[in-house]
């Protein structure tokens, strides 16, 4: 992440290595430039730094502002060792950590590409898209060993613009991360937060690797998930042979987390969660029958689906059935908290 840029802006605390801020020239001498970096301290640019940086020194005069990057903290006379940048470059690295801050959606254009991500630039700056940075809609779904494959795939966007959003930045190192796939975050989120374990859906396989089958679950925007060879029955683990890119299959949702789903082609009987979900919710009367009893809770069956109830315990009776309220539904971890209708 950027450390700094403008010290009246970040508030900085402390000054490290590498750290790029702006400063304001209080003295220009013979091979020598002092910067008032306050509230630091002063900077001093001389030697090979000096000679370095001549053309931009002959642009500055005392009083103009400009951009200073920290080479060391003490030249022997009590002052920071600098370097210069040009302030014009210090404004860009505020811009981008604005669009940062902010979570922009960017539009770039691909520019080149290498074997681990794309190549673009935002504000005259080179930036890098690596591949797990890459929605599925971009993601190269062959041979993960072959580089040469993902070159292939990767260089058929060259040219290509896209949205994205800034990852990572440091203007340190100019270096400047983005990712394609955090510009869809909000849409994937919504399309997850409706996902149940246990339900089965229409999956079209997209790749096919050794260790499994990555099956696409949803179109707009596209979504993937993973079949993983251990899920999938043993009569078929010749996966070259049994499937093919392009075929449709219905597959059971065993986990959801974060955005990584996984699916299963042993078992394809819906959880009765599934269903339960779909029909009812918090605020529904229910009717239950009471399968267990002790002194904290009841175990209560609705429709295949056990809940707890926490009060009027000595109201209820394990073998009977009664009316109660659904008060929480929570079907990713299976809880379902109810309350005797009274």
């Amino acid at each position: 992440m950027l450390k700094t840029i403008n010290n009246t802006k970040l508030k900085i605390k402390n000054l490290e290595i590498g750290m790029i801020l702006k400063g304001k020239v209080i003295a220009k001498k013979r091979n020598e430039m002092f910067i008032d970096l306050s509230p630091f301290g002063v900077g001093r640019l001389y030697g090979i730094y000096y000679i370095q940086n001549k053309n931009l020194v002959q642009k500055l005069n005392v009083g103009d502002v400009t951009g200073v990057k920290i080479l060391g903290f003490d030249d022997g006379n009590g002052y920071y060792e600098v370097s210069l940048t040009d302030v014009s470059s210090l404004d860009v690295w505020e811009k981008l950590l604005n669009y940062y801050q902010k979570k922009e959606i960017l539009t770039v254009e691909i520019k080149d590409v290498n074997k681990g991500g794309w190549l673009t630039e935002v504000e005259g700056i080179k930036a890098f898209i690596p591949l797990s940075q890459l929605s599925p809609e971009y993601y190269p779904r062959v041979d993960p060993n072959n580089k040469n494959l993902i070159y292939e795939h990767l260089k058929k966007f060259i040219g290509h613009k896209i949205k994205c959003r800034i990852f990572s930045l440091d203007p340190k190192t100019n270096k400047l991360i983005l990712s394609e796939k955090l510009s869809k975050e909000e849409d994937y989120n919504k399309v997850l937060s409706q996902l149940i374990v246990g339900d089965i859906y229409e999956v079209k396989i997209v790749g096919i690797s050794p260790f499994g089958l990555f099956v696409r679950f949803h179109e707009n925007p596209p979504i993937d998930g993973l079949i993983h060879i251990s899920e999938i029955p043993k009569e078929k683990i010749d996966l070259e042979k049994n499937f093919s890119i392009g075929e449709v299959l219905k597959a059971k949702i065993i986990q959801i987390k974060q955005d990584k789903v996984n699916f299963s082609l042993k078992d394809l009987t819906i959880d009765p969660w599934v269903n339960f979900v779909k029909n009812y919710k918090v605020g529904d009367i229910v009717d239950g029958v009471v399968r267990e009893k002790n002194d904290i809770f009841a175990v209560i069956e609705v429709q295949n689906v056990q809940g707890v109830s926490l009060e009027n315990l000595d109201k209820l009776e394990v073998g009977q059935n009664y009316k109660f309220i659904i008060e929480k539904i929570e079907p990713q971890n299976k809880n379902l908290i109810l309350k005797l209708k009274e």
